[in-house]
């Protein structure tokens, strides 16, 4: 069996790149849209890839096309379109061949989802009442790479306890979504801690949501330092919750001036400074961010990251930061996700600890420590998020 994928600009173009090649006898495995690549590629009218397979052992038509292809030129060489056999019956082979998708494809595609998912196990064999619960982790947004190892761990575990495979299943996840690591202030020492992330993620919000609660709720003397002076925006936000909360507020407009914040806050018991968004391979900005680390000696980083980042951006920001010596993972807009699978796939590519989780926009209350059995709860859609019954 011989299998191939075409790409064309449209269906007919594919289509006509099959047909002459392997000729009538060909089957379609699948048909899908994919963006061209590279940037220009975002703003271009998608490709038609198309999944094309066909056993040269017996398709006479196949075979004709091997025995003759040296015969023929092609069109560059000179053959008119009238000559040129497929393309004067291009439509009653496109036909056919659209026939076929439609009769064959879905059961395709389950043939091939079912071994996509056996590929990712290590060899453990995979049985198909395992696909639904593969499903469930796709549709919660887990790359397809790291569902396969989740579910290939929950097979191994199955093959070898007396444990349900739902158990086995959650047992994995627990263990993928770790322990949460929130956010502790000693009562001896003062606390210093970063914000630092991609730009318009939600830093400085969520600063602002922990200095509230620390500063209100827990009765902390809490001091603010930003040095994301590159946007006026962010100083005046940072700015008008520090009048809101009388909290005091330090701007820097270079990390040279961070020991002279700091000792502002000489007398406080936790000190949040936000900084600006790292664009990627800035080495400058690196170098800044490294600085006021070094300088301010900060006992704790959260790198934060928004639920609405794809898995590419997702590794994207996680190259971007390779640099920083030690972090947790702040998460924010869950409210303006769909799933949680972001949560997952960057703590499987970090395997740094999780810590806070931001619900909407409201100063202190929409914040919380990630909750690992809420968390599972999600992604097993036993109950539904109350960030999207209030977005509902």
């Amino acid at each position: 069996m011989k299998v191939k994928r075409y790409i064309g600009h449209n269906t007919y173009e594919a289509m006509q790149k099959i047909s002459e090649e392997m000729g009538k006898d060909a089957i379609i495995l699948n048909t899908r849209k994919i963006r061209q690549k590279g940037i220009t590629g975002l703003f271009k009218k998608p490709l038609v890839e198309v999944v094309a397979a066909v056993d040269e052992r017996v398709s006479p038509s196949y075979k004709m096309l091997q025995e003759h292809r040296m015969k023929w030129p092609n069109n560059d060489q000179g053959l008119s379109s009238d000559q040129n056999p497929f393309t004067g019956n291009a439509p009653a082979v496109l036909k056919q061949l659209e026939d076929q998708i439609s009769t064959i494809n879905r059961l395709v595609n389950k043939l091939t989802y079912g071994v996509n998912v056996m590929e990712g196990t290590s060899g453990s064999s995979v049985k198909p009442a395992y696909l639904p619960h593969y499903e469930r982790l796709i549709e919660s947004e887990i790359h397809e790479s790291i569902a396969k190892k989740i579910i290939g761990e929950a097979v191994k575990i199955h093959d070898r306890e007396d444990m349900e495979f739902e158990s086995c299943l959650n047992k994995v996840l627990i263990e993928y979504i770790g322990h949460p690591q929130p956010l502790h202030i000693p009562d001896n020492r003062r606390k210093i801690v970063m914000f630092i992330g991609p730009t318009g993620v939600g830093k400085t919000t969520s600063l602002a949501k922990m200095a509230a609660i620390y500063s209100i709720q827990r009765q902390k003397k809490v001091g603010l330092i930003t040095a994301d002076t590159y946007r006026i925006a962010a100083v005046d936000q940072l700015r008008i919750y520090a009048e809101i909360l009388e909290i005091p507020l330090s701007i820097l407009y270079s990390p040279n001036e961070m020991q002279a914040a700091l000792k502002e806050h000489e007398d406080k018991d936790v000190v949040f400074i936000d900084t600006a968004g790292k664009s990627i391979r800035d080495r400058v900005q690196e170098e800044e961010i490294m600085k006021l680390i070094s300088l301010s000696n900060a006992d704790e980083i959260y790198l934060v990251i928004s639920c609405n980042t794809s898995y590419s951006g997702c590794k994207n920001i996680v190259d971007c930061y390779s640099f920083l010596p030690d972090y947790k993972l702040f998460f924010t807009k869950i409210d303006e996700a769909s799933n949680c699978g972001t949560i997952i796939n960057c703590r499987y590519l970090t395997g740094k600890p999780l810590s806070y989780i931001t619900t909407g926009q409201n100063v202190p209350d929409d914040i919380e420590v990630v909750d690992p059995n809420k968390l599972l709860s999600y992604i097993n859609r036993r109950v539904e998020p109350e960030w999207i019954k209030l977005r509902g």
